[in-house]
């Protein structure tokens, strides 16, 4: 018969091991979560503008953003996460592939087919850290999808939309495009469109010197805009918004440097503005071809999204820079920037991010798996102190344990079980020959009956 030798003891499964957590009870696999997750994307351009002006949720109430995500979760009996921004639509599915996502986003928006980019597992990580860290946006770096994610992982949670353990997965995103706008400096960056805004703006004062400028909204971006305005030293200056006592209480600082006004007075008397900036949240156009834009001439600046103003509600002498300018805008600013030369440059630091993220998991399994060995050859040298043939040497054991776990937790490939025994006998230590065959014996069955259970949890118990 042949000599199989001693039984091999390969404890390196339990190092490659994803570590696993536990959230509110559930134990969650990171690796796992991470290989089940799925994304379709739209980013804007001049070829699928129909697509995301349709499919966006820019413009929606919170309420009816919410049902729109619930509809998208019954087709699909799983986590949705849904992101829309200026220059973008997203959808997260967790627990399902790129085919059964797109198929019940089509299904809600009532579209047959779309243009989407598909990502899947390790690969939808990076994305997501691509656009949250303002790699993938009209001006690179810019802070503002930032906070439009975290709001919206936000919204998701509080609804219900997404469970606290597939909400862990955005932490790893947040985390990753932290490092990567230290990296890059993009920590002052301001908002994309109001940089764009800010050029376009000073193109225009260089050629007319005094503005007359109205702008439509007063929330967020409608006061970027007047903020902006104001620091190119101009003063005429027009605030137009549904309610303008509560428009004034919400920045009294900057309402007090303009004159707010109501659209039913604007439509009464436009006056004869040189720039409108329209910053009007809508899901359909307010200015058409059935509500014209008052005013005889102007430049129209677009920043809506959904637009706000469609071509046909201007009349020859209104020239529109809306969401395709914008594009051609970024594009061409892009090339100032080399633009190509970052993006390279990221590329390579979001692996190195990712490469650090995945040994983290590793670490942490590692840091288990070490502890659980430590813990068990402590349990057993408390036995072996026991013995009546420990004597005075009792407290040799524990310091002996640690060495002999110590060896165990240093060994990345299989080892002989006959290795492990040579290791404790050849020990310098005081202990009696009889019993450092039971600790031989003892550690051997142990470890070789814990390098034959499949995880450290089915080991530990």
């Amino acid at each position: 018969m042949t000599d199989l030798g001693t039984p091999k003891i390969d404890l390196t499964k339990f190092f490659s091991a994803s570590s696993v957590h536990e959230i509110d009870g559930v134990e969650v696999d990171p690796v796992k979560l991470m290989n089940s997750v799925s994304l379709i994307t739209m980013k804007l351009d001049s070829d699928n503008v129909e697509f995301v002006k349709k499919m966006t949720t820019e413009g929606l109430s919170r309420e009816d953003r919410v049902l729109f995500i619930q509809d998208i979760r019954e087709q699909t009996d799983t986590d949705i996460f849904e992101l829309s921004t200026c220059n973008r639509v997203l959808y997260v599915g967790f627990g399902i592939d790129c085919n059964q996502l797109e198929k019940s986003v089509l299904l809600t928006t009532g579209f047959e087919s779309a243009p989407f980019s598909r990502y899947s597992g390790i690969d939808v990580w990076r994305q997501l850290v691509k656009v949250c860290s303002g790699l993938d946006s009209f001006i690179l770096g810019e802070l503002q999808v930032m906070s439009q994610f975290r709001g919206s992982v936000a919204m998701h949670r509080k609804n219900g939309l997404i469970s606290d353990m597939n909400c862990s997965f955005f932490d790893h995103v947040i985390s990753a495009n932290r490092m990567l706008r230290k990296k890059f400096g993009f920590n002052q960056t301001t908002e994309s469109m109001l940089n764009l805004a800010t050029t376009a703006i000073e193109e225009l004062i260089s050629s007319e010197k005094e503005l007359s400028t109205v702008v439509l909204g007063f929330g967020g971006m409608g006061c970027k805009a007047v903020e902006t305005i104001l620091a190119f030293g101009q003063n005429d200056i027009t605030v137009v918004t549904r309610n303008p006592e509560l428009s004034f209480q919400r920045n009294p600082e900057i309402a007090s440097k303009v004159r707010l006004i109501s659209f039913e007075d604007w439509n009464i008397d436009s006056g004869n503005p040189s720039l409108i900036i329209s910053t009007i949240r809508n899901t359909e156009p307010t200015f058409n071809a059935k509500c014209l834009l008052p005013s005889a001439s102007a430049v129209v600046m677009d920043f809506s999204w959904p637009p706000s103003v469609d071509s046909t509600g201007l009349n020859d002498q209104q020239e529109l820079l809306g969401m395709e300018h914008w594009i051609k805008a970024a594009h061409k600013i892009g090339m100032e920037w080399d633009y190509s030369s970052t993006i390279n440059q990221s590329e390579v630091l979001l692996s190195d991010i990712q490469n650090r993220f995945m040994s983290a998991l590793t670490d942490k399994t590692q840091a288990k798996f070490r502890s659980f060995i430590y813990k068990t050859l402590e349990s057993l040298s408390d036995e072996w102190k026991s013995s009546t043939l420990a004597e005075e040497n009792a407290n040799q054991l524990t310091p002996f344990s640690r060495e002999i776990a110590t060896w165990i937790c240093k060994q990345n490939r299989p080892f002989e079980s006959n290795e492990l025994e040579d290791v404790i006998r050849s020990t310098d230590r005081p202990i009696d020959p009889v019993l450092l065959d039971q600790v031989a014996k003892d550690v051997g069955d142990t470890i070789l009956r814990i390098s034959t259970q499949s995880t450290l949890s089915e080991a530990q118990n």
